[in-house]
């Protein structure tokens, strides 16, 4: 007989199949009897029939990565994919040092050394640099300023191999916590020579000679990664009696992050080979330890390694250039590139690639040169790649709770509660984020839930945006919110020529102008299209200009200017820069340029048409909620109107208002172009 079941897993399937067999046999009589001895032989041949079928099933799955579990299997499938998962990273802190130092015969010297390896001790951990770096001394002062020093958390290991091509020779990093992006090959030619080749590593043949010192790099068993040279005819291969040696930095990762104290512990050498001690040195902390991380988890490899592949060293779609940037830039929270065609108007021939980092931070203009600069190698002849900043809108909330005073809660409990559902909110969403959308149901249920006596929730809600203007320049800006703004008398559109005002929905901060430096002013909208700039003198608004610039209420773009800016909120030229005519007017002229601002930013607050549903303007867009204003009051109090015509007061955002993170990394670090990252 044949079995009449092949495709049974399960034990008693297993078992009930080997007695239907047993049933067509008539030398077993007592094979259904559970207390006999035939009974146990049939439960241990089950056992293992269902043991060799379970394991089967599961190395089947393993052969194939959305089904695979074990790490080594998933590693292995992703090779064939010729996928590198991330190793761990150590934890990187940006140093400022500054040392005095002492005169020979009469004078300072030239320049000092900041020797490579251990530099720093902080937060029970050990901080090194890979590289000398040397900086030029002040003949005058004599000090020397090492600014902008990247460390980094671990310890500087090296390991060596000598080459034997008569046997199967396996390069492995040692370690499994050694972070990859620190290793540094070197071929010597013998055990005594100093002297070494420094071999680059590579992920393609393309370009390869036969002479070509490089290396590929792949994960092996352990999470311990292999090095293999090429072989002489793509790469040179190393020879009999050559020396491999490997270095790298072995590290804790994330567990080196936050800390914010060091001491230094390293060599300082002049050229008058005088050493320094820790006395002289001054340590200025400019970004605290971050960026440290796990070696790339599981899940990670099966969703980055086939869209990887599916690059081919390439860029060619917006997804290329997204998946790629996110594998050359560790410090990459979240990635969206687009296309220039996307844009209102559109601009050919560039993508754009917007960057959210883990720490929070803008990327400085080296960081995004290099990042351009590698993305490059993969883009298409006619495409130029171009590293922007996250288009940052901001939504303002006023919120107005009323609460049953009989309930047991006094206001103070029932704002510490609301706050504290507004941050479980903020976590459960995609704020702050790429691609993400305000809707107010869910922050107004959120709030609701947050303490039982709340009654009712309402809500003003006004759009933040920055107009960033280039100082002493005339142009014309333009900003968008990327949805409708509110028409505040829908059935008068000026067609009929009638002259009829219409509430401005729309009100800048102040700023100066060159041709009135002298007064502040500020721009609104006509309710027509139009925007009209104005500064106040008392209770009146005395309006400079009509046609300051456009507004389309369907698309919630407006364009500013022609207009040359020189200042705005308290960001101002001061007095000894400029020359006023009229002290009323504030006309005059710029007579120091040189004394200019040069960060200028004035803040636009708009009045949205739809307040339930706020998207996105742009693919690079990130939506941040400003900290809301909370109103408490007993149940029924009057609330204010949710469209609050007349109450806009963009100067309280002359500064960038604080919002409601749910940060990667806290970093407080600056991000002027002296920074590390």
């Amino acid at each position: 007989m044949q079995p009449n079941n092949l495709t049974a897993l399960d034990f008693d399937d297993i078992k009930s199949s080997i007695k239907s067999y047993l049933r067509t046999r008539p030398e077993f009589t007592d094979y259904d009897f559970n207390g006999s001895a035939l009974s146990y032989l049939i439960d241990t041949l089950a056992y293992n029939t269902y043991y060799s079928a379970f394991n089967a099933n599961m190395s089947m799955n393993e052969a194939f990565l959305p089904s695979a579990t074990v790490r080594d299997n998933v590693v292995n499938i992703a090779k064939l994919l010729n996928y590198v998962p991330r190793s761990i990273s150590s934890s990187k802190a940006c140093l400022a040092f500054t040392l005095q130092t002492v005169q020979t015969n009469g004078a300072y010297p030239s320049s000092v050394v900041l020797k490579k390896g251990t530099v720093c001790s902080g937060g029970a951990y050990i901080w090194n640099i890979l590289q000398d770096i040397t900086v030029s001394v002040s003949p005058t002062t004599g000090i020397a300023v090492f600014d902008a020093v990247t460390i980094r958390e671990g310890s500087i290991v090296t390991f060596s191999y000598v080459v034997n091509t008569f046997a199967p020779q396996v390069y492995k990093v040692p370690s499994e916590d050694a972070d990859i992006s620190t290793l540094v090959v070197k071929v010597r030619p013998n055990e005594s020579s100093t002297e070494f080749d420094l071999y680059n590593r590579v992920d393609t043949i393309t370009n390869l000679t036969p002479t070509t010192r490089a290396y590929f790099l792949n994960e092996g068993e352990d999470m311990r990664y292999e090095i293999k040279f090429g072989d002489n005819s793509v790469g040179r291969a190393p020879t009999d009696g050559e020396v491999v040696e490997l270095e790298y930095l072995v590290t804790s990762g994330a567990e080196a992050n936050e800390v914010s104290r060091f001491n230094f512990i390293g060599r300082m050498i002049d050229n008058n080979n005088i050493v320094y001690q820790a006395a002289s040195i001054e340590i200025t902390v400019k970004e605290k330890s971050q960026q440290g991380d796990a070696a790339e988890t599981v899940e990670s490899i099966k969703y980055n390694a086939p869209r990887y592949y599916s690059a081919q060293y390439r860029a060619v779609t917006a997804q290329d250039y997204a998946i790629i940037t996110r594998n050359l830039y560790s410090n990459a929270s979240s990635v969206v590139a687009y296309g220039g065609d996307a844009l209102n108007p559109p601009v050919y021939g560039k993508v754009f690639v917007v960057i959210k980092t883990k720490t929070g931070s803008l990327l400085n203009d080296a960081t995004k040169k290099d990042i351009q600069a590698d993305l490059r190698k993969y883009a298409m002849a006619s495409i130029d790649p171009v590293i922007t900043d996250p288009d940052d809108i901001y939504i303002n909330l006023k919120l107005f709770v009323s609460y049953d005073p009989g309930c047991g809660s006094n206001p103070a409990e029932i704002q510490s509660d609301i706050n504290l559902g507004i941050q479980d909110w903020a976590t459960q969403t995609q704020i702050n984020n790429f691609n993400s959308t305000f809707r107010a149901t869910d922050f107004e249920k959120a709030v609701t839930l947050s303490n039982k006596c709340v009654n009712d929730v309402s809500l003003q809600t006004t759009i933040l945006k920055y107009l960033k203007p280039t100082p002493n320049q005339t142009n014309t800006y333009c900003i968008s919110t990327g949805s409708d703004l509110y028409n505040s008398a829908p059935s008068q559109d000026g067609s009929d020529g009638t002259t009829c005002k219409k509430e401005p929905i729309l009100l800048s901060g102040t700023f100066r102008t060159a041709d009135r430096p002298g007064v502040d002013q500020q721009f609104e909208d006509d309710g027509f299209g139009n925007l009209r700039t104005f500064y106040n003198t008392g209770t009146r608004k005395i309006y400079t200009n009509d046609t300051a610039g456009t507004v389309n209420y369907d698309t919630g773009q407006v364009c500013f200017g022609p207009i040359n800016v020189i200042g705005s909120g308290t960001n101002i030229p001061p007095a000894s820069a400029i020359t006023t005519t009229d002290p009323t007017t504030g006309i005059g002229n710029v007579s120091d340029p040189t004394q200019i601002p040069v960060d200028i930013q004035i803040p636009v607050v708009f009045v949205p048409a739809n307040t339930t549903t706020i998207p996105a303007s742009t693919p690079g867009t990130v939506i941040n909620i400003i900290t809301p204003t909370i109103t408490v009051v007993p149940v029924g109090t009057t609330s204010p109107p949710t469209i609050p015509l007349n109450s806009l007061t963009p100067t309280e955002f002359n500064q960038t208002p604080t919002t409601i993170d749910i940060p990667d990394i806290d970093n407080n670090g600056s991000i002027s172009n002296t920074s590390c990252f």
